[in-house]
């Protein structure tokens, strides 16, 4: 079995839901960046809606693995390893 450690850098309200602005999670079971966000989400279930419609990613949700940007299917391929940091984040807009 697969078990690592993946840093989570969360912003605004995923932040606000989790109540805090990283997060270490234990993943155990799979290891693409689809399965260290489900793990993420068994810890702190009410940003699944804030995070996910239809069973899929929203769109505005943006994913960066070590500091790169991950973009649609790379999020359910694209692999992790122990000691990895993922950051999420929605949209930020201003005027």
């Amino acid at each position: 079995m697969i078990f690592m450690m993946i840093r989570f850098r969360l912003f605004a309200n995923f932040r606000e839901a989790a109540k805090q602005k990283d997060v270490d999670v234990a993943v155990s079971g799979g290891n693409t960046i689809s399965d260290a966000i489900k793990a993420l989400l068994a810890r702190y279930p009410a940003m699944e809606p804030m995070m996910f419609q239809d069973g899929r990613l929203k769109q505005y949700v943006n994913v960066l693995l070590n500091g790169q940007t991950v973009k649609g299917e790379q999020i359910a391929s694209m692999t992790v390893k122990d000691g990895d940091e993922i950051a999420l984040f929605p949209p930020v807009s201003g005027g």
